[in-house]
């Protein structure tokens, strides 16, 4: 079985579908710590100008080791008409704008408590939208650890036979241990593939629903290279 494991982040980019399109089992790493300026509360979208950030605000004063499960959303702040007012004025005029938006609308109006709990609802959208049937698990459901030992524990709990990592596991994933329980450890080096935007020459990286709001349901085929 070939599993993939890496953070809930918030709604991703494309690669991160790709790479759960391309497994049997997609593990969210939920229970690992948070990175502040990174992609869990975060993530980029495309304006007239280049790029922006719709960004959730979160609760990080004196919790600088809380894990991603359990970060709160700060709602003591009225963000929610702010950060859907700017996809308003970004995509408005997308050809599947309508389609995307309302559900996008719609979850983020509910004022989840947690991000983990608003993020995974993001991307399970997006998974039921295009048709995206892998499996998927928490890591908090399976087992606790750290780095390089938590990712083989859980592909040992779970019977994976191959591991796909991000590039950066080459980094810090001790594959020898891997090779020593049987399990091959592969790299998910995706190939960004260019697709038509709403406005200006191509900019690659953005939030997936870049992608969703220019080529509705047939983003998959994009997502998989098959455009």
């Amino acid at each position: 079985m070939i599993i993939a494991i890496q953070q809930p982040e918030h709604i991703p980019w494309i690669g991160f579908f790709n790479k759960m399109v391309s497994v049997d089992e997609f593990i969210y790493l939920d229970n690992v710590q948070f990175k502040k300026r990174y992609f869990e509360n975060r993530n980029k979208i495309r304006t007239p100008d280049g790029w922006g950030w719709l960004t959730v605000p979160v609760m990080t004063k004196d919790l600088y080791k809380q894990k991603i499960n359990d970060v709160e959303i700060d709602n003591s702040r009225a963000w929610i008409k702010k950060y859907l007012n700017g996809i308003k004025s970004n995509y408005g005029k997308a050809a599947f704008f309508e389609e995307v938006f309302n559900d996008l609308a719609d979850i983020m109006n509910k004022e989840h408590k947690k991000l983990v709990t608003l993020n995974l609802a993001l991307i399970d959208f997006v998974r039921t939208y295009l048709g995206i049937s892998t499996p998927v698990l928490c890591s908090s459901s399976i087992c606790e650890g750290i780095g390089s030992g938590l990712i083989l524990d859980i592909c040992a709990r779970r019977n994976a036979s191959i591991y796909l990592s991000g590039p950066d596991g080459r980094s810090y994933l001790r594959a020898e241990e891997f090779n020593e329980n049987n399990i091959e450890v592969n790299y998910h080096d995706y190939v960004h593939p260019e697709y038509k935007q709403l406005k200006g020459s191509f900019i690659s990286h953005m939030s997936i629903i870049d992608l969703l709001f220019n080529y509705g349901k047939k983003s998959l085929e994009v997502i998989k290279g098959k455009s």
